[in-house]
């Protein structure tokens, strides 16, 4: 029986949009004839068996990495603290959960569990699990799959990466040096892709953009009710802002939105769902008022499970994406574009998201960096009065498509026979 080991610390890490991403490959693994090894992070060690293979929980040592308590549903974390947090990056290379990494990569049921595997696959960010699939894959000669949600040095999600030259360096070696030592690299956008290559050319022949998809199992589309000139509007945004990428301020769409929805008789309420933090907050209170004067409210919901809010997606009028980064592409774009409702999208023109947007007839771009009101408006609120112009999903984000791709990475099938790594 082929096998696959997956390094993903946060694999059942609640809320930890990972998860999502690394399901689809255990799904598409299994699916094409894989038993998997799944290697974690947790409070303490243990081994147990799932249908699809064995999941190893390492102990993290540092508690980065909590499981819940037995007959409790929630974890007791430790609150953030931001001098803490920047102490803890700068003293371990590249994150705090390398010691968890560099554990996992000789803990003895690991060792045990990778013999006669084809292949090591590790997720990230955090970019430590490359780190310690690296070292098992050095310790025992299988090839290791790097699959990079985010990128590393490029557009980093980290802020030490971006104002230290000397950490930038560090990082940069162990970042290339791991890449030319794995047998493929995954990147979720077109962008990340031409980023990378254009830093490590000779890897080019390795690198495979797969990107994120739609939901297993989105609900169907409920028939579109036209609403009355004088019922409300509900525009919802999904997920976090500067908690997910610290350039993500919220005033970057709330701004654009203001100005648009100005320009409209439409009246209603935008709710924001997602767990917000202080320093968010501080910046979507003084919008409140602003939105009242023009007959719009703001509703901050917090967060809720997943698949509550892919109930609710589909409720909705119209709904919102801010993408203030040129590489990365939203995982919730691919769970706004089923639900076939009009998407209000604020992004960097020609980034990896305003590239997948602009053929997408149910998407209505905004360029992030357009000060004044643009004539998007008209044509989102037609797209809210008009299903008939949504048109296909595309299906290169399926998971026919997907894991199709899936497959010929893990089976070295697209890999250059022109030599070896160089």
């Amino acid at each position: 029986m082929k096998k696959a080991v997956i390094f993903a610390p946060f694999w059942r890490q609640a809320g930890h949009v990972g998860n999502n991403r690394v399901d689809r490959f255990v799904r598409w693994l299994v699916e094409d004839g894989y038993y998997i090894v799944m290697v974690r992070a947790g409070s303490v060690d243990a081994i147990r068996q799932e249908i699809w293979g064995e999941e190893i929980t390492v102990h993290d040592r540092l508690g980065l990495y909590r499981d819940m308590e037995p007959g409790t549903t929630t974890v007791s974390l430790r609150k953030p603290n931001k001098l803490r947090r920047a102490l803890a990056y700068w003293l371990f290379n590249p994150d705090p959960t390398v010691v968890w990494a560099k554990a996992a990569a000789r803990h003895p049921a690991v060792l045990r569990a990778i013999e006669g595997a084809n292949f090591i696959l590790s997720s990230s960010p955090p970019e430590s699990a490359h780190v310690g699939a690296w070292l098992l894959s050095r310790r025992t000669g299988t090839p290791h799959i790097v699959d990079m949600r985010d990128g590393w040095l490029d557009e980093p999600l980290k802020p030490l990466l971006r104002s230290s030259a000397i950490r930038r360096w560090l990082e940069g070696r162990m970042e290339a040096r791991i890449l030319r030592d794995a047998k493929a690299i995954q990147v979720t956008s077109d962008v990340w892709k031409e980023l990378l290559c254009k830093r490590y050319p000779a890897l080019a022949h390795k690198v495979q953009v797969l990107t994120n998809g739609y939901p297993k199992n989105m609900p169907e589309l409920p028939l579109r009710q036209p609403k009355g000139p004088e019922e409300e509007l509900v525009l919802i945004h999904a997920g976090r802002f500067i908690g997910s990428r610290l350039t993500q301020l919220p005033d970057l769409l709330l701004e654009p939105l203001l100005q648009n929805l100005s320009t409209q008789p439409a009246k209603g309420v935008i709710r924001l769902i997602g767990s917000l933090s202080d320093d968010e907050m501080k910046i979507i209170e003084p919008f409140r008022l602003r939105f009242q004067e023009i007959g719009w409210r703001i509703e901050c919901l917090g967060s809720m499970p997943r698949h509550e809010l892919l109930q609710l997606l589909p409720q909705a009028d119209g709904l919102l994406l801010l993408s203030a980064s040129y590489a990365a592409i939203p995982s919730k774009l691919f769970e706004y574009i089923p639900t076939g409702k009009s998407i209000l999208v604020v992004t960097e023109r020609r980034s990896a998201t305003w590239r997948v947007c602009e053929k997408l007839p149910q998407a209505f771009l905004v360029d992030i960096d357009n000060d004044g009101a643009t004539s998007v408006a008209i044509d989102f609120f037609n797209g809210i009065k008009s299903p008939s112009i949504i048109g296909r999903r595309p299906e290169e984000f399926s998971e026919a498509y997907l894991s199709g791709l899936m497959h010929r990475i893990s089976s070295g099938l697209w890999v250059s026979n022109k030599g070896g790594d160089q």
